[in-house]
């Protein structure tokens, strides 16, 4: 018989990791957990970074297009030239929220405090708060509370008509403008509205719309305020009424409208706590309202023609050339990323170094 042979079969060794092994092991995974996380960290702050330019870049691109579309319709009044007939007891220079006769004004931040005498010229003018009044405002409590404007910031003002509505049937002396019916968002009670064809224009109160069928009566009533017609004044000459003999022949009826813009606190807070500062519109008689946050300046250099070649040829600050010359604008808006107080002060965080910008447009105004 042949002899039985046995067969030895190594078996692996069970041995486990070394303490030298565990602790490269270790430090090796720290590293690259440290990697991670930093790499992390670094996509978020580079996230916010991008996330507040675009907020900037769009905040910027809103105010300079809100404030484009003003320029370009300051001064319009349909068909009417100037002179405009004032059919209103007040003078119109003295009516800031109707004077049509100033398409564009301007003020200049020039001094430190928040008082209507630091800037030029001063703020006087502007319907404005004082204590819980309004002085040169059509309506009360719904002025601009100039001590919220920042030094050094600018105020820009455009007016023009808006809305125009053609006039159904001849207007002479002491008839109420008969038009088509306001749309919506028209000509409203106790709007202010211009009545003009190519050869004149009046301005007037329209203290009631009243609307009937396919024409609407603008009812004019005479009181003893400034802001009221005044008695016995009629809109069209005893030789030149609006319209032909049996039409209206092109003339039209637009509401007056002022649009002033400003930079001020607006509402909610920041990552500061803080109100931020917004870009700010009163228009017409109404309240003011807040329309871009994170607009921190406003500045404008109007463009004179002082050669009479329709171009302008020189910018300066308001108050440098004649409003009569005034052919285009230069407006710079400085925007943040919002959490920047108006201290300079930043939140502390990805925009810790105060994200902002100045954008920079240059406006030609149509109606000059």
């Amino acid at each position: 018989m042949r002899r039985s042979q046995r067969i030895f079969v190594r078996r692996p060794c069970r041995a486990g990791f070394s303490l030298l092994e565990m602790l490269l092991a270790l430090a090796l995974g720290s590293i690259v957990t440290v990697g991670v996380v930093e790499l992390l960290a670094a996509n978020q702050r580079t996230h916010a970074v991008l996330a507040s330019q675009a907020q900037m870049h769009a905040s910027a691109r809103h105010a300079l297009q809100f404030i484009a579309r003003s320029a370009r319709l300051a001064g319009h009044l349909g068909c009417a030239r100037h002179p405009v007939r004032n059919a209103l007891n007040g003078a119109v220079a003295g009516l800031f929220e109707v004077n049509v006769a100033v398409g564009v004004l301007a003020f200049d931040g020039t001094g430190a405090g928040a008082t209507p005498v630091a800037w030029t010229p001063t703020l006087d003018a502007l319907p404005r708060r004082v204590g819980r009044r309004s002085v040169n405002a059509f309506r009360n409590r719904n002025g601009i509370n100039v001590a919220a404007i920042p030094a050094h910031t600018d105020v820009l003002v455009f007016r023009f008509v808006e809305g125009l509505l053609a006039l159904v049937a001849p207007v002479t002396p002491g008839d109420d403008p008969l038009v088509e019916p306001p749309r919506r968002g028209g000509l409203d009670a106790d709007d202010f509205a211009v009545i003009a064809d190519c050869e004149g224009a009046a301005l007037f109160r329209a203290n009631a719309v009243d609307v009937s069928g396919d024409r609407a009566a603008l009812r004019r009533r005479s009181g003893s305020g400034d802001f009221d017609n005044a008695p016995n004044r009629s809109l069209a000459g005893p030789d030149r009424p609006f319209g032909g003999p049996s039409d209206a022949a092109g003339a039209t009826v637009g509401r007056v409208t002022t649009h002033i813009y400003y930079v001020a606190r607006g509402s909610g807070t920041n990552r500061l706590g803080e109100p931020p500062l917004s870009l700010w519109r009163k228009s017409g008689t109404g309240r003011p309202a807040e329309l871009v946050q994170g607009i921190e300046d406003l500045q404008v250099l109007l463009g004179f023609d002082t050669d009479g070649d329709g171009v302008p040829n020189r910018y300066g600050p308001p108050g440098t050339g004649a409003a009569a010359d005034i052919r285009a604008l230069r407006v710079a808006v400085t925007a943040n990323d919002v959490d920047v107080a108006a201290s300079g002060r930043t939140a502390a965080g990805a925009n810790a170094a105060g994200l902002r910008r100045t954008f920079v447009q240059t406006i030609a105004l149509r109606n000059r």
